[in-house]
């Protein structure tokens, strides 16, 4: 059988609110994997799991270094599962420490930046 897997990302799902269409790309994508598996008289399971990254995917997905985000994790700023003797940081974990840093970013300028755009006016 040609068909091996197809995977789905959370962000693909989540961007699909953004879709004009009838449905969005990813089911497309879905329903089209599910006709060719029915076509070869495949059997098709849906199954899913936790995504992972490793602290250097988080770190360069933040714009940090590697020993950074393994500091953040070893003072419990963010929450890591170990796998064997590495450090996996879920997903969703992930999302909850980026919208937490940027949050905290924001307040950080905020002053600055209504400074710079509205002048002492306000």
């Amino acid at each position: 059988m040609s068909l091996a897997h197809l995977t789905i990302n959370p962000e693909d799902v989540r961007a699909s609110t953004r879709d004009t269409g009838p449905r969005p790309a990813w089911l497309e994508e879905v329903a089209a994997y599910v006709q060719r598996a029915a076509a070869e008289g495949a059997t098709v399971t849906l199954t899913s799991k936790q995504r992972m990254l490793t602290p250097e995917q988080v770190a360069e997905a933040i714009g940090v270094s590697r020993s950074t985000i393994s500091r953040k994790i070893k003072a419990g700023e963010i929450h890591a599962v170990k796998v064997g003797n590495r450090n996996r940081v879920p997903y969703e974990e992930f999302e909850r420490f980026w919208d937490k840093t940027m949050g905290d970013m924001v307040e950080l300028v905020r002053d600055d930046i209504e400074a710079d755009l509205f002048g002492d006016a306000r």
